[in-house]
């Protein structure tokens, strides 16, 4: 399938201290971590719906189907038999393993986030990658953009309703097939494709509240690692200090190898933020003089 690339890019932006910063120019790669690289203790932490939980979903989506095209509602088949407990412990284990193990960018929505510059950025000596995301490249390499939502209740996860959120919408997108035939097509590839996507993303986007102030957006990957998509996706470096270790070097690497790429400073005062964007006008700075 070709991506729409008329569709509005995905902007976000990436804070980083100047060491990291120059590795990522250098290598050209941006990183997907695993949830257990991350800093947050409880990322992608979640319990399973009980086995009656998932069930009652799913028959009730049967029968709602059932009944909206002339058929029987469905009995609810309470308790779920040993064999039905068995088969849905082992998916739930399947799930949670294919969770931690997905790769997570995680991005901010703007430049001049003076609290981000603090804790990600060196306290201002490091930079702030601006990174544009066009459809085809999302779609090419497979990364799924979600926004990360922010709860302080129990994290309990039923991958029940993203099976109902699916077969409904096979339901409505195929309204003279009949339950029976969409039942079929619910278990294969594409069907459980969509489902595991959904459920992915549910799992792998939910902080607490006390993250909140980040708000944060992120890409999922169904392989964590480094990427070599840098110089396909930087637009701009943001900076605010000079004074770094790495500021020489940096220049110098964007001025090599990531000539389209502009510098874009800011300044903080009490009342005004201001940011001036430039195109890279350099001189050859000796090594010597870094």
């Amino acid at each position: 399938m070709v991506e729409d690339d008329s569709k509005t890019p995905l902007t976000c932006f990436k804070y980083r201290s100047g060491e990291s910063a120059l590795r990522c120019l250098v290598d050209g790669t941006l990183y997907f971590a695993k949830p257990g690289e991350l800093n947050d203790v409880l990322e992608t932490k979640f319990d399973h719906a009980a086995p009656e939980a998932f069930s009652k979903i799913y028959l009730d989506t049967i029968s709602d189907v059932s009944q909206k095209r002339g058929g029987p509602r469905l009995s609810p088949g309470y308790p779920c038999p040993p064999e039905f407990v068995t088969v849905n412990t082992e998916e739930n284990e399947r799930f949670r393993q294919s969770c931690d193990n997905i790769g997570i960018f995680s991005a901010a929505r703007r430049p001049n986030d003076q609290a981000m510059w603090a804790y990600y950025a060196e306290n201002s000596k490091g930079m702030c990658f601006e990174l544009e995301w066009s459809a085809s490249a999302l779609g090419k390499n497979g990364f799924l953009p979600v926004d990360v939502t922010y709860s302080s209740v129990a994290r309990q996860h039923n991958r029940a309703e993203d099976w109902r959120t699916i077969f409904l919408d096979l339901a409505e997108s195929n309204p003279s097939l009949s339950l029976q035939e969409l039942y079929e097509l619910s278990l294969e590839e594409p069907f459980r494709r969509r489902m595991g996507i959904l459920s992915t993303a549910r799992v792998t986007s939910i902080k607490h509240t006390d993250w909140a102030h980040e708000r944060e957006i992120r890409l999922l990957s169904g392989k964590a690692g480094p990427r070599p998509l840098l110089k396909s996706v930087l637009k701009r470096v943001h900076f605010i200090r000079t004074d770094g270790n790495e500021w020489g070097p940096v220049v110098q690497e964007i001025h090599r190898n990531y000539p389209e790429v502009q510098l874009a400073q800011w300044t903080f005062h009490h009342g005004e933020i201001t940011a001036s964007a430039r195109g890279m006008m350099f001189k050859t700075i000796p090594v010597a003089d870094l």
